[in-house]
């Protein structure tokens, strides 16, 4: 009886490496859309993401997983915990993301961009800003204090509809959005340009620094060779302008930076 016991545990021994291989062939994969896209249904997202999340787990040899996060609040906590291997991310929640182990490994090539927005000829009393700590809610408050425009009061919502709701309804005289949505708005007439907001690097992948140097290496080009069929799928998901990725390690965070702290966040 004990030597069948024995026959059998040995009979299990091989298969012990192979499934802790498996179980490290996993690449789980967040992204937080933005302002623009927070809201955006379960179903299409999974259905426009996952060909970006294949592509960077096929480069790994790895069955990809994707999460879904809303707020910035949420991913922080994520990020903080190091609980999944990459981020795709504004540039806000990028800076973020170096405090806690991250580094860029390829970001999008077109740059952000944004413009606070007011009412024509409006006395600006009442800004509203998308999310705290999102990329439109640190650099307007950034530009607001170097206009000399800090005695206006802040009205932080979710969403960039949101924002321009209350412009609309004139609960706010200003509001910061993407340049897209801003011109939009802009051309139906009755807003104008107030300020334009500091161009900074945009949306980033970030990878955990437990990856290898050239694993890094490896998921950065897997980033920048991707199909355009997969740039447009991946558009959807999010609210800025993609139309490819660029191998970036060194991307320029300072003034976003710069930007957080002066917001006192």
């Amino acid at each position: 009886m004990q030597r069948r016991h024995f026959l059998a545990a040995l009979a299990l021994l091989p298969a012990l490496p192979l499934a802790a291989h498996a179980a490290r062939m996993e690449l789980n994969i967040g992204i937080y859309p933005g302002t623009g896209k927070a809201d955006v249904i379960m179903g299409d997202f999974r259905a426009w993401a996952m060909p970006f999340a294949q592509a960077l787990g096929a480069a790994m040899d790895a069955k990809p997983g994707l999460t879904l996060f809303r707020s910035i609040k949420s991913i922080t906590r994520s990020m903080a915990g190091g609980r999944l291997d990459l981020y795709f991310v504004p540039p806000s929640v990028a800076v973020a993301a170096l405090d806690h182990r991250y580094s860029p490994v390829a970001r999008v090539r077109d740059q952000a961009t944004g413009i606070l927005v007011r009412r024509k000829g409006a006395a600006v009393t009442t800004v509203a800003l998308t999310e705290k700590e999102s990329w439109l809610d640190v650099m307007a408050r950034h530009t607001l204090k170097h206009n000399k425009q800090e005695a206006a009061q802040i009205l932080n919502l979710k969403t960039q509809e949101e924002v321009v709701l209350a412009m609309q309804r004139d609960f706010a005289q200003a509001g910061s959005l993407r340049s897209k949505l801003a011109d939009e708005l802009v051309a139906r007439g009755g807003f104008e340009t107030w300020f334009a907001l500091p161009t900074t690097p945009d949306f980033t992948l970030m990878a955990s620094d437990r990856f290898s140097a050239a694993e890094q290496d490896k998921l950065g080009r897997a980033a920048a060779a991707l199909s355009p069929e997969v740039i447009q799928s991946l558009q959807k998901t999010i609210h800025s302008k993609v139309t490819g990725f660029v191998i970036d390690k060194q991307a320029d965070y300072q003034l976003i930076k710069q930007a957080i702290r002066e917001a006192g966040y």
